[in-house]
């Protein structure tokens, strides 16, 4: 039997169901921006605080490789934050701004070929001899911590958010993280070469894009 609307009880019942309702604030792109910007500056801070920066950061005059190696990491961190926040938003595409952090990512990778072509045309060997083992080891530490401080932040905004495919919503924030957490390391890493960078540099940001692609998906899922 269909309820009766003159039912005096059905309108109590309507009624305590609003009054139980809050307005939520909008899901904005820009403010997952701002978030995961105020977080870079966060991880940078904590680098700055526990390790120190390069005397030539502090001194406003970078050397060429850190800016170059600073410059990659910051434009693609950006570019793959873009991409994992639009996935978060139903029927949004990413506009292009995942194939962009991956082509600026790829630099690194594509310019440990150029030294190498280049080393093999002079004859001389590559310049790898600052990545020692602990350089490496404290690579890939601060790495991972800044990228997960960076990446909780993005999973908070996640959470607010509806995104469908949670397989590419962790990939693209773990490199996001990833990549914003490096350059975070960038600031203090001692190594002058672009060598260094273009080895070690996409090592970390793979593991630390794993480690948060394995724990995006549980912490979004309802």
């Amino acid at each position: 039997m269909p309820p009766d609307r003159d039912d005096p009880g059905i309108d109590q019942t309507i009624a305590a169901l609003v009054g139980d309702l809050s307005p939520v604030v909008p899901v904005r792109v820009w403010r997952g921006v701002a978030a995961g910007l105020l977080l870079t500056g966060l991880a940078v801070l904590a680098v700055w605080l526990i390790l120190g920066l390069r005397a030539d950061v502090l001194a406003l005059h970078p050397a060429p490789v850190m800016i170059a190696r600073g410059a990659i990491l910051l434009a693609g961190g950006l570019a793959m934050l873009v991409a994992a926040l639009r996935a978060g938003v139903p029927g949004r595409a990413d506009g292009g701004a995942a194939l962009v952090g991956t082509l600026l990512l790829g630099l690194l990778p594509i310019g440990l070929m150029g030294l190498l072509m280049s080393s093999i045309m002079a004859g001389k060997r590559m310049p790898f001899e600052e990545a020692t083992p602990f350089d490496i080891a404290r690579c890939f530490a601060v790495a991972l911590a800044t990228a997960l401080l960076v990446g909780a932040g993005l999973v908070m905004w996640l959470r607010r958010a509806a995104p469908t495919d949670l397989a590419r919503s962790g990939w693209l924030t773990g490199w996001a993280a990833a990549a914003l957490g490096t350059f975070a390391y960038s600031l203090f890493c001692p190594s002058g070469t672009m060598a260094f960078a273009a080895v070690v540099y996409p090592a970390a940001m793979l593991l630390a894009a794993t480690v948060i692609r394995l724990a995006v998906p549980p912490l979004l899922r309802w």
